[in-house]
């Protein structure tokens, strides 16, 4: 192949002058008159149609891969390129259409000139081009679509861009059947959407001809308007989605339509036709599905154009739609894939709320998934983390449910069961759809959401018995309770609980419930009680609102039966035995162990066997706290506010309670007055636990009938109820039981008191300082080491502060230790009298014991101050006083007054000065730091 150079001809050159007489065009009219309809030229001078979109091809002339391609501007230009064919060395040099028609054909420049200008009509006698072709025939003459029917579909001419590129625009129809965007096509190129105005625009939608399908008639549904249109042509209904399938908001448009689906040649189309015909399944009238006539291809399938194309082409498209099959559900769909679609855009922020308003209904929503499978499926959110309810696996479990957190793992497999999620992109050829996996920022986003703004229903946790509603009504149908927030699984059959049982009801139900302590040495019918407290404490926990005391059995031998106790109440309420949990006074291992609890929203447990005090500032604050939050044992993150709703118990043999936590149990006491209780026999119940796994259905009804007819009967005040912290506790659980002739349980909490032994090293320190100190001069750090450490006689005289002292500090005195452990109880009432820190002597430390009675000065603390005005300071709000040093100045008497008063300078909490005179009341006693 060469290209020949023209020579313009030469004055006086006969021959040329005859050569070009009949020639009125130059080669640049050609160009011009060729300008935008190459895309129809070249494929007829042997140019493959699809060489034309750009791509690299094997050359048509030297083959070879991924060599030859169309300019971006071919249907302007006419510019193909083949880096072997044009290289340096080549004669054939490229650049337009001319000589991209003499490289096909093999031909000279003006050779292929003359070929153009023969097809574009330009007449060698007048020498004028012929009229440009309109945008739209242009593009149905690319496209191989008939101009009618492609008219039909609102087609206009419109300039696209900053370019102003003359196209033709198609309307674009969205889920409510109404025009909201638009479709550009032009010759050379497979169209564009509208571009997007922000980042939640979607101009993707359907392609109609003029207007929407009504019911009863027939439709084909097809990739993009271009086979549509040529559909049309042959004179039937037809519709194009953008992509290779239709989204499932557009499927209501075609209620009572007959649809068939025609998907291209292609795995992407035939995935497409599944989705839009399960799509279109039970909206419209009947869905089929055509096999278009062909090879089916992994990518660059026929389409219904290239199909009509083919010899016979129309007659064998016309057989396939004839021949379309019912569409039918595969084994491994889910039931229709009903799954809503997320398209993932740069907004991840509504991607993200999307997903989860999807998520929170999935396993509720069974539109998409199986029955059987539902449950299992669903997520919940506890303390901000999302969680689910397995299984657990321990052989000793019987499939009972647990709380787990969810990880991300199983976030991202919860994602693709809830939704579909879609990147759209502007591809050559309309809208080219993909699904995608969650992507790594939606999985993370999802997992520390923290909020799920109520999308996600909450879990408190799971029982296994009916239980009671703060309202009084009874949770008694298996499966989620929205107002509880709890799953009820019974592992055993229930009678239903009375709608309106009576209080003789009640008595009755009472009765039945204390047949189980038949055979343990109860104390007092008080405790008796307390064991029904928590019983209906843990059944009826749901319909408290507040906290529930410690209960601590507590016995005067080994062997009385105390864990059995907790485990036959447990067994009523929960189905199975207390679970353990190892006790320890490290604060920071028990944060640990309630962290544990609280995340598995494990309902009971149960310290068993305490030989030590009972006690500690995490036990303290689980007790009476509403929510937990820790840091995750492991991880660098916090759980979140845990609802705290776990009902605590312990045992130990006359147990020992600190000074914070006596107040929040509720002992239960056994007396036995054999040697060896464990050898007892006679019981009524010899093997209880069996008896209760039996009776248990009985007994739990039983149980909710005291609290069900006590709400029935208005939740009458009963007297004598008062306890600071559980007066809802004491409200509803202790009111019923004394309702319905039950003995009160508070009496039991002077066990707890007696039982605390901080209160009765504060007797002590208030019984020695007031003997050592008959004077109210105070007696200093040295004093009391002398008077306590010092010669026989001295400890003999004061024995009741010696023992305070050594039981404090041990074998050695330690001024430090003695000042800290002294300093927590200023201003604790023992006996009407507490102890209290004065520095009003010459700035020197020291401790006395004041009566009550008398009103709260200096260093001690009260509710009811009554200390005088003049000791008042005040304080400028926006000059506030300094504050106190981390450590004060030594005491003169051997540097321990800074752990028995304040420094000087120091404000205490109410802004009184710690130098602000103070007289000592008579009768009171001082102990100098």
């Amino acid at each position: 192949m060469s290209k020949l150079k023209q020579q313009p001809p030469k004055p006086g050159d006969s021959a040329t002058r005859r050569r070009h007489s009949k020639r009125r065009w130059s080669i640049g009219e050609v160009k011009a008159a060729a300008r935008g309809r190459w895309a129809t030229l070249l494929p007829d001078a042997g140019l493959p149609a699809e060489y034309l979109d750009g791509r690299g091809r094997p050359c048509v002339h030297c083959g070879g891969d991924d060599r030859c391609n169309a300019s971006k501007d071919v249907h302007e230009t006419g510019a193909v390129f083949c880096r072997h064919c044009f290289n340096k060395s080549s004669k054939i040099k490229p650049g337009d259409g001319i000589a991209t028609v003499a490289w096909l054909l093999g031909v000279t420049n003006f050779e292929a000139a003359t070929w153009v200008a023969e097809r574009l009509g330009m007449n060698a006698g007048d020498g004028s081009p012929v009229a440009a072709v309109d945008i739209i025939t242009a593009t149905c003459r690319d496209k191989r679509m008939p101009v009618d029917a492609f008219k039909l579909f609102g087609v206009k001419e419109a300039q696209r861009g900053r370019e102003r590129r003359t196209v033709a625009r198609v309307d674009v129809y969205n889920d409510a059947g109404e025009v909201h965007s638009y479709f550009d096509l032009w010759p050379g190129d497979k169209g564009r959407l509208r571009p997007k105005r922000d980042k939640n625009d979607r101009p993707s939608g359907l392609f109609f001809p003029g207007r929407l399908p009504k019911p009863g008639e027939l439709w084909l549904a097809v990739e993009g308007v271009k086979d549509a249109a040529a559909l049309i042509g042959l004179g039937y209904q037809a519709f194009g989605y953008c992509g290779n399938k239709m989204a499932t908001r557009y499927a209501r448009l075609f209620e009572g339509v007959d649809i068939v689906v025609v998907p291209d040649l292609d795995t992407a189309g035939n995935m497409g036709a599944e989705h839009t015909a399960g799509n279109l399944s039970g909206i419209a009238s009947s869905v089929s599905v055509a096999r278009l006539p062909g090879v089916m291809k992994d990518k660059g399938g026929d389409d219904v154009r290239d199909c009509l194309r083919k010899p016979d082409g129309e007659k064998l498209v016309r057989e396939a739609i004839e021949a379309a099959t019912p569409w039918k559900p595969s084994e491994a769909d889910n039931a229709g894939d009903g799954r809503p679609e997320v398209i993932v855009t740069m907004n991840e922020a509504h991607v993200t709320d999307q997903v989860v308003s999807h998520l929170g209904r999935l396993g509720w929503d069974t539109s998409w998934i199986k029955p059987e499978h539902a449950e299992v499926v669903r997520v919940f959110v506890r303390g901000g983390v999302l969680v689910h309810a397995v299984e657990s696996d321990d052989i000793d479990a019987d499939g009972r449910l647990a709380v787990r957190d969810l990880p991300q793992c199983l976030i991202r497999e919860r994602i693709t069961q809830a939704v579909q999620l879609f990147t759209e992109t502007d591809s050559e050829d309309e809208v080219e759809v993909r699904p995608i996996r969650p992507p790594g920022w939606l999985i993370e986003a999802v997992y520390k959401r923290g909020s799920y703004g109520g999308a996600v229903r909450p879990l408190s946790g799971i029982v296994e018995s009916p239980t009671i509603r703060v309202d009084g009504s009874i949770v008694q149908t298996p499966g989620y309770d929205p107002q509880t927030g709890l799953i009820f699984r019974p592992s055993v059959a229930f009678p239903n609980v009375p709608d309106n049982p009576t209080k003789d009801d009640a008595a009755k139900a009472i009765a039945d419930l204390l047949d189980v302590l038949a055979d343990f040495p109860i104390f007092e019918d008080a405790d008796a009680s307390a064991w029904l407290t928590m019983v209906l404490s843990m059944i009826g926990r749901s319909c408290i609102d507040g906290y529930v005391p410690l209960f601590a059995v507590t016995a005067n031998i080994r062997g009385a039966g105390k864990s059995l106790l907790v485990d036959a109440a447990t067994l009523i309420a929960y189905g199975r035995r207390a679970a353990r949990k190892a006790f320890t006074r490290d604060d920071d291992e028990m944060r640990k162990t309630i962290t544990a609890v609280a995340i598995g929203a494990v309902p009971s447990v149960l310290f068993d066997n305490l030989d030590i005090q009972l006690g500690g500032a995490a036990l303290d604050a689980a007790i009476t706290s509403a929510t937990w939050s820790d840091r995750v044992l492991g991880q660098s993150r916090m759980t979140g506010d845990l609802p705290m709703r776990t009902v605590w118990a312990a045992t130990g043999n006359n147990m020992a309670f600190g000074s914070d936590v006596g107040r929040r149990v509720l002992p239960i006491r056994l007396q036995s007055p054999l040697e060896t209780p464990e050898d007892r026999s006679g019981f009524r119940h010899p093997d209880l636990l069996s008896w209760i796994e039996t009776e248990r259905p009985r007994l739990a009804v039983a149980a909710l009938t005291i609290l069900r007819a006590y709400f029935v009967a208005g939740c009458p005040v009963q007297p004598g109820g008062d306890w600071g912290s559980f007066e809802n506790w004491s409200a509803k659980i202790r009111g019923a039981i004394v309702w319905a002739g039950g003995a009160d349980p508070l009496p039991t909490r002077a066990t707890a008191l007696a039982g605390d032994d901080t209160a009765a090293l504060l007797g002590k320190l208030i019984a020695g300082i007031e003997s050592a100190d008959p004077s109210g001069i105070g007696l200093t750090t040295k004093e009391i080491q002398r008077k306590t450490f010092g010669s026989q006689s001295d400890f003999e005289e004061h024995e009741a502060l010696a023992e305070a002292v050594f039981e404090i500090c041990g074998e050695h005195f330690n001024g430090k230790q003695f000042g800290r452990r002294v300093r927590q109880f200023v201003g604790r009432v023992h006996g009407g009298k507490f102890l209290d820190a004065d520095n009003a002597r010459g700035g020197v430390n020291r401790w006395r014991v004041r009566s009550a009675a008398s009103g709260f000065p200096s260093g001690a603390s009260s509710a009811d101050d009554k200390r005088p005005n003049r000791d008042r300071l005040e304080v400028n709000p926006s000059n506030p006083p300094n504050q106190p040093d981390p450590i004060g100045p030594a005491d003169v008497d051997g540097g321990f007054g800074w752990f028995g008063g304040s420094n000087s300078g120091r404000l205490d909490p109410e802004g009184v000065s710690s130098h602000a005179p103070n007289a000592t009341p008579e009768g009171g006693s001082a102990v100098e730091l």
